[in-house]
């Protein structure tokens, strides 16, 4: 009995192997026969529509008939909480039927048989669907994107500080942003390649340089100092604002030296700036930047009023009508610079503001606990000019002309004093300053016949 038995199993067994040999053989003939003939493999689907069975021309044709245009239908682009949509109309979008025809019809074939036949086996029981593919445009699609860089786009803004009757006040800090165009292109051209019509955006956030944080500890007006220019200068007023305008905001840190030359960068006109009056060997003349001199000066009074460290400061070679003697600074170019140092062991903030032809610079910081005064003096002295005769026989006798009028010149010597409860604590020598003088110069005619000679 148990040979009979196990007569039976091994012929039972026999009998699979030889169903799975058929069912094998059939199989590879089935994937013979489609590649051979471009029929698409059983189970084979484009966007859930079944097109197993099918030539590819026939699937086209199919996917054609099932698939509606995309023409009206939207694209969406999100990041950080924004969006955009464009028409796919606008890139001139269509389903790309043979193409995807061809991609299902590809599926499973392979020369390896054996392969073949489980990919066979394996979509009988789990389906393959091609993903929809979508052509268009890329110029237009290119010029929908720069439209959206040019719209999302936007510079970080710095938290500020401003003060409002006697009382200061913070605003927020603003982030930046900049998309990445190249990114961007690519996640939309890979989203339409397979039929999606929404993807991330590719872009960054720009963090400003002065955040609220960084403002928190600012509690008082340590300095404010004011000069005056004349708003009908247009070319003058307008380098002013714009120097203004590139300082303001600055924050700098306990122990940083701040470069005014380094804050406002090159002042030509591929920055924005005009030609105005300034001096050039001590003689007025035309040149870009013309008039951020006063933005200088107006900001090293505020320094020397906060009690900041002047590091480095020059003065014109003349005298300028918008501060008196010694109270002036100057730069130029890469060589002539404003720099102080924030000694205050807390970071100290610019504001500069301009109103009505009114330049307004206000240092602000930290609190001290003592009552201290800083006061700014002056030691001038006058150096009268010299008066020259030079003798011009062309005039007539007795005559004399003024060729030249002279100007007075000056030696002026700057202190700071600090003042701690009515008693001047400290008296530095800030800076000395020499304006020279100019001779008056007279032509003088010959003598009246008759006088001695």
């Amino acid at each position: 009995m148990k040979t009979i038995s196990l007569l039976k199993n091994t012929l039972f067994l026999a009998s699979l192997l030889l169903l799975q040999s058929v069912a094998g053989i059939l199989g590879t003939a089935v994937v013979l026969d489609n590649k051979y003939n471009g029929i698409i493999q059983q189970g084979v689907s484009v966007a859930g529509i079944q097109v197993g069975g099918l030539s590819t021309v026939e699937a086209a044709e199919k996917l054609e008939r099932s698939l509606p245009l995309p023409a009206e239908s939207t694209f969406e682009l999100q990041d950080g909480g924004k969006s955009f949509s464009f028409k796919l109309s606008d890139i001139d979008a269509k389903y790309d039927y043979r193409s995807m025809a061809v991609t299902a019809f590809k599926y499973g074939i392979n020369d390896k048989y054996v392969i073949q036949l489980m990919s066979l086996l394996k979509r009988r029981a789990e389906p393959a669907d091609v993903p929809a593919k979508i052509v268009f445009s890329e110029d237009k699609l290119a010029t929908i994107i720069q439209t959206l860089k040019t719209n999302w786009d936007s510079p970080p803004k710095n938290a500020n500080l401003s003060l409002s009757n006697n009382k200061i006040e913070i605003t927020d800090k603003k982030d930046g942003y900049i998309l990445d165009f190249d990114g961007t292109f690519e996640q939309v051209r890979l989203a339409l390649s397979e039929g999606k019509l929404q993807v991330q955006a590719t872009g960054q956030l720009l963090e400003p340089d002065v955040k609220t944080a960084d403002l928190s500890t600012l509690d008082a007006l340590l300095a404010e100092y004011v000069t005056i220019f004349d708003e009908n200068d247009g070319n003058r007023s307008h380098n002013i604002a714009l120097a203004s305008a590139t300082i303001n905001g600055s924050l700098v840190k306990p122990g940083e030296i701040f470069s005014l030359n380094q804050r406002l960068g090159p002042r030509g006109a591929e920055n924005g700036y005009l030609k105005a009056p300034i001096f050039i060997q001590s003689q007025l003349a035309l040149d870009f930047g013309g008039g951020i001199c006063q933005v200088a000066t107006t900001l090293y009074n505020a320094a020397l009023l906060a009690n900041l460290g002047i590091v480095e400061r020059y003065s014109h070679p003349l005298p300028v009508n918008y501060v008196s003697l010694g109270r002036d600074a100057t730069i130029a170019g890469d060589y002539l610079d404003l720099k102080f140092l924030n000694n205050t062991g807390a970071p100290v903030y610019i504001s500069s503001n301009i109103e009505s032809g009114t330049l307004t610079i206000r240092i602000f910081g930290t609190k001290i606990t003592e009552q201290r005064e800083v006061r700014i003096t002056t030691d001038k002295s006058v150096i009268q000019p010299k008066v020259v005769l030079q003798y011009d026989p062309s005039l007539p006798a007795g005559e004399t002309r003024v060729m030249n009028q002279g100007k007075t010149g000056y030696t002026v010597k700057v202190y700071r004093e600090v003042v701690v409860e009515g008693e001047i604590t400290t008296r530095t020598l800030i800076s000395s300053d020499y304006f020279k003088p100019s001779d008056t110069v007279l032509l003088v005619g010959p003598k009246p016949e008759g006088t001695e000679k």
